[in-house]
């Protein structure tokens, strides 16, 4: 089978995706070494594999504006070797997303985007299920070189990969070792896989399994970030299914209705966090998430052009390492995605960060707002998969990293270029692609 080939380019797709999503699983079991080696073995055969057709493409304009000014802070990034080394798997992973995105149909790739996500919650449950019925204790990560450098800045700082609580009723880790990123690739996949089903592009007993497992996967990683990003997911995805059956004159009350209530629900929830946080029996300050984002805000105001990129977070080097010790929490990062642009690559990140969020979530609920029964429901997975990224991003900083980045930049790329009041692409409307791909349906369905 050549690598040039459908199935090849299907199957490095699919790997790159898991790999990606799952990365810290990876770092724990073979180390940051390993797994520099597995992501550039990985790019190479990506390019390799999409050669006859990369190189006829191009980023979107936001997508580079952020990338190239993140390689900008190079030249006053206080830790500049970090930040080169950062910058280039920011503009690998960037390009990577566009490549195997733009590679083939949106229809497709969508498949693609679902096996990934399936195959990576699979992944969380076989390993957790490994642990507690043959290994049957904790484990602390295989290679601990992260470990060895939190423990020095912290005496609690021990890391656990799982903690064996999956007879117990969680709270699970997966194999990413991290409750809150194992939950969202939960919900990702519930995502995807409710979508594929209505699209006809996968069986309903394949959609079936995945929901189960993202619904047993919920409730044993306990999730308060997940649980929220849920109830907002499922309002949209009810006012999407509302406004397909809904005549032309009230689809957009529809739509404005639903997003002012979310807004508003959004709101609320900040003002009753303390509540919420307590009925999803976390702290209220979001398991010291304030404090850190206290500190963020203030060494973000003393320097307003940024601190340099860096993805993770170098805690050996300040600002960092003073946020740590500050905290007494070992943070790689903001835990928040918005802040953390602000921190690291400026006002000016922070607000292009801002416009690409909104316009991703803007652009593909107009596409929303167009369709009716018999089109395609591929924009409504547009739609749930980057308000589910904007919600992870308020708490979690994964959306400017890895698998959120790829994610996001590639949802960008398969969506509208332009958002406009008035404008909108009708074959992205009605076939959620501009190859005139029609979905594989039997009959409509709304």
């Amino acid at each position: 089978m050549s690598l040039t080939s459908g199935p090849s380019r299907d199957l490095l797709t699919i790997w790159t995706i898991v790999l990606l999503v799952s990365g810290q699983g990876f770092r724990y079991l073979v180390g940051v070494a390993g797994y520099a080696v597995l992501a550039i073995a990985t790019v190479v055969l990506l390019f390799m594999a999409f050669r006859p057709t990369w190189r006829k493409l191009k980023p979107p304009l936001l997508i580079g504006s952020f990338v190239g000014l993140a390689a900008l802070t190079t030249l006053w990034s206080g830790t500049r070797a970090i930040t080169a080394l950062a910058v280039v798997t920011l503009v690998f992973t960037t390009a990577i997303a566009f490549i195997t995105a733009r590679g083939t149909t949106s229809g497709h790739y969508m498949v693609l985007l679902y096996r990934g996500l399936q195959a990576s919650l699979v992944l969380g449950l076989v390993f957790e299920l490994v642990v507690a019925i043959i290994i049957r204790h904790p484990i602390h990560p295989l290679v601990n070189d992260f470990s060895r450098v939190a423990e020095e800045h912290s005496s609690d700082a021990e890391i656990w990969w799982s903690h064996n609580l999956l007879f117990e009723g969680g709270p699970i880790q997966g194999f990413v070792g991290n409750r809150n990123p194992f939950g969202a690739i939960a919900l990702l996949a519930a995502i995807m896989g409710y979508v594929m089903m209505l699209e006809r592009r996968v069986s309903r007993a394949d959609a079936v399994a995945t929901l189960a497992a993202a619904v047993a996967v919920h409730f044993l990683t306990r999730s308060a970030t997940v649980t929220v990003a849920l109830l907002y997911v499922v309002i949209l995805a009810l006012a999407a299914f509302a406004i397909r059956r809904a005549p032309v004159r009230w689809k957009r009350p529809i739509s404005f209705t639903t997003l002012a209530l979310t807004a508003v629900g959004g709101v609320l929830t900040i003002k009753y966090r303390d509540l919420i946080f307590d009925l999803l029996d976390r702290s209220p300050d979001a398991t010291h998430r304030a404090d850190i984002w206290a500190q963020v805000v203030h060494y973000a105001q003393e320097r307003p052009e940024g601190w340099g990129y860096v993805g993770y977070w170098p805690i050996w080097s300040d600002p960092y390492k003073s946020i740590v010790e500050s905290t007494d929490v070992v943070a790689a990062h903001a835990h928040n995605a918005y802040l953390d642009a602000w921190l690291q690559t400026g006002l000016i990140g922070m607000v292009l960060f801002l416009v690409i969020m909104v316009l991703l979530f803007g652009g593909t609920w107009r596409l929303v707002e167009r369709a009716s029964r018999g089109d395609t429901f591929i924009p409504v997975a547009w739609s749930l998969l980057a308000a589910a990224l904007a919600i992870q991003g308020l708490t979690e900083s994964r959306p400017l990293v890895e698998g959120g980045w790829y994610l996001i930049v590639a949802l960008f790329c398969l969506g509208p270029q332009l958002f406009t009041l008035t404008l909108v692409d009708e074959e992205l409307v009605h076939y959620g692609s501009r190859d005139r791909e029609p979905p594989p349906r039997v009959r409509p369905r709304g």
